[in-house]
């Protein structure tokens, strides 16, 4: 039977630095037509991931709660916080490893086990 579940963190509010990060299990996300889903082995978190946390980068970078780092939240999928009012969410992490474990059907360039790094940008 196919995992339906991940682990990832998550935090409720601006704040509280790394003790404010809990672990969850969450919905694993389907990708769209030209994205990859990736099982991620290691991040890095530099300033400006805990900037974002902190709130110091609200005006530019807003958050919904709960927010997990890096969750694709689309409009009308989110986590069921506010369907009808959920956003794309723009990600925490900028630097990630891992392996891709599934392809949208317009993604040419990768595969199912496929390795790879990535700079992820926050704009």
């Amino acid at each position: 039977m196919a995992e339906t579940l991940m682990h990832a963190l998550q935090y409720d509010s601006y704040g509280g630095g790394a003790a404010a990060l809990k672990h969850v299990e969450a919905p694993i996300p389907t990708p769209n037509k030209d994205e990859i889903l990736l099982k991620l082995d290691a991040i890095s978190l530099n300033p400006v991931d805990w900037k974002i946390q902190e709130g110091v980068l609200r005006p530019f970078l807003p958050r919904k709660f709960p927010c997990i780092p890096d969750w694709p939240v689309r409009p009308g999928i989110g986590l069921g916080i506010d369907p009808e009012n959920d956003f794309e969410q723009i990600q925490t992490t900028s630097d990630v490893a891992g392996e891709v474990v599934k392809v949208g059907p317009g993604v040419t360039n990768f595969k199912a086990g496929d390795k790879v790094v990535a700079t992820l940008h926050h704009f």
